[in-house]
């Protein structure tokens, strides 16, 4: 859709009428931007409304190529996806009358900074896609995979953080029941060598018996990097120099054995954290701690924080009505700000109002657990929606997918995609006394899903059948839209425009037990028909319970549990 122009310099003749030639799609609220013939001056500049994301641009000057056209985003915060801008706010690309230009505007992300990937599960609302990502191969499946490894180890690398594609940061150490995970590290990575180029040891659980488990880093838009380790929350510049340490409450438990297991944050900037504990006494370290000490559940309800990172102070303070596992997910729901988190058996959700919690009673979704199955992962935002899936732990009951409306918590939708699908015989030995009560484990999912709102599909995984199913909401229920074979027990990431959005995960090989596996693949699907697009070399097993993390360029990071950062870079055969 385009609105007529006008010229706003001096050299752009009036009487020449439009240069260029707009079609909208993916509709947003009206844009203005400008369009040059040349972005570097620019000149010949003219003004544009548009009222869609994805554009299809060329010019109306026949047989004459513009080599460094420009266009500049006049909205603050939104920014055209896989290019740099120059000085002068324009980024260049390349069109004439017979080859258009297709171009990605990305909205802005409040509140987390504007990049690719800021934030572990890209927004708020952890829907795990990244709509500047790319996939570098070809739609059609006949791609290779070429890696590029790392010759420095990351011990357990967790998520990655970037400002932009030349300074890009690694978190980890998390893990400490992985050899070499002492604790949080921070680390900036030379994207071409995978080399660091400054490397920041945030603390040695080693030498103070603290309890290691993974937190997380995120960038906010005042481009600070923010750590959450243990009870503590660091705030780093992008030379790795620590600004500040907040020193966290800890509740009803000592400070050694508990972990704000990550964090998020409201679009109006308030990072909000939640804690889990170890068990008091028990010295198991990383997340065994959750399974294999004498008494995991022996442990203090939750509380949930509130910190304004321009001050770094707490700002609320409360505790939850029980031991909460899985990370907070937040939404912005007519106008108001809503944090979200699972309990053992139900939901609740409290609204956040300049940093300080309301519980909201209106919502209550009762029991979303059926007998045999454990706790849910994480929320995910998908529309008027939280969705999430049931059996974290091992379960003797199938894996529930289950939607919430954010409107009406009675509004309830739920499917079992992989019920009754058959496990394979080592991995159900080895599952054999793993669900409640010592019982035969068929189902085990320590992921959470993802979410595709533009094209309303909920990817869903479930380790011991082995599958990953994709899922719609309709006017009636939940309906399988497509299952396809893939042992992961890592998050799912999506890439890629509306159109041709694509899925990336783990794939657990052959015979490996899922949760002991020495070895991965890294697999690319059309995300919406399933099919297999491309696949990595043998790789070694990736970090549990972390993703697939996108990359400018059509290239992905894979951090491996013994320490090795992996670039994929699939290209076309």
């Amino acid at each position: 859709m385009l609105l007529i122009p006008f010229c706003i310099i001096e050299n752009c003749d009036a009487g020449t009428g439009l240069f260029f030639n707009i079609s909208a799609t993916e509709s947003t609220n009206p844009l203005s931007i400008k369009l040059a013939l040349d972005g570097r001056g620019p000149l010949s500049t003219q003004n544009y409304t548009v009222n869609g994301l994805n554009l299809i641009i060329n010019t109306t000057i026949p047989h004459h190529t513009y080599l460094s056209a420009g266009i500049k985003i006049d909205n603050l915060g939104y920014r055209l996806a896989g290019r740099t801008p120059l000085r002068n706010g324009y980024y260049l690309f390349s069109v004439s009358d017979s080859s258009p230009a297709s171009l990605l505007i990305i909205p802005p992300n409040p509140p987390w900074y504007p990049s690719l990937e800021a934030f572990e599960h890209y927004n708020s609302g952890r829907s795990h896609v990244f709509p500047e990502a790319t996939f570098g191969g070809s739609y059609s499946g006949n791609n290779i995979v070429d890696i590029l490894s790392s010759t420095m180890v990351y011990p357990s690398g967790y998520n990655m953080s970037y400002l932009d594609p030349d300074n890009i940061f690694i978190y980890g150490g998390g893990y400490g029941d992985v050899p070499g995970s002492i604790g949080a590290f921070v680390a900036k990575v030379d994207p071409l060598t995978l080399r660091p180029l400054w490397y920041n040891q945030l603390i040695n659980t080693s030498t103070n018996g603290e309890w290691d488990y993974p937190g997380s880093m995120g960038i906010l838009q005042d481009g600070f990097i923010y750590v959450s380790y243990g009870y503590r929350l660091a705030k780093l510049n992008k030379d790795g120099v620590v600004i500040d340490t907040l020193v966290l409450p800890t509740g009803d438990a000592e400070p050694q054995n508990t972990s704000f297991n990550g964090f998020n944050a409201t679009a109006d900037g308030y990072i909000i954290m939640k804690s889990v504990y170890r068990q008091a006494g028990c010295s198991i370290q990383g997340p065994d701690a959750l399974l294999s000490c004498p008494d995991p559940s022996d442990v203090p309800a939750s509380i949930l924080i509130s910190v304004n990172p321009k001050t770094m102070q707490v700002i609320d303070n409360i505790t939850l009505p029980a031991p909460v596992g899985a990370r907070p997910t937040i939404s912005t729901f007519n106008g108001k700000n809503y944090v979200y988190l699972l309990e053992p058996t139900t939901a609740i959700r409290y609204e956040v109002n300049q940093g300080r919690f309301i519980l909201d009673n209106s919502w209550n979704p009762g029991t979303i657990t059926l007998s045999g199955q454990t706790l849910c992962t994480s929320f995910v935002v998908i529309n008027d929606w939280v969705v999430a899936q049931t059996n974290t732990l091992p379960a003797s009951t199938a894996l529930d997918v289950i939607a919430i409306n954010q409107g009406d918590a009675s509004k309830q939708y739920r499917l079992q995609p992989f019920a009754g699908d058959p496990i394979p015989p080592l991995v159900a030995a080895a599952f054999s006394t793993q669900g409640p009560g010592g019982t035969q484990a068929i189902s085990w999912a320590p992921m959470s899903v993802s979410a595709d709102p533009e094209n309303n599909l909920i990817y869903a995984s479930d380790s011991l059948p082995g599958e990953i199913a994709a899922v719609t909401i309709t006017s009636s229920g939940l309906q399988t839209v497509w299952k396809a074979n893939q042992t992961t027990t890592e998050f799912t990431t999506l890439i890629g425009p509306q159109a041709n959005r694509v899925l990336v995960g783990t794939d657990i090989p052959g015979p490996e037990i899922p949760g002991n596996n020495t070895n991965d693949f890294a697999v690319w699907r059309n995300a919406a028909t399933g099919q297999e697009l491309a696949r990595s070399p043998l790789l070694p097993a990736m970090t549990q319970g972390t993703m697939i993390q996108p990359y400018y360029n059509g290239y992905m990071f894979f951090e491996g549990q013994s320490g090795t950062l992996i670039k994929l870079m699939p290209r076309p055969l």
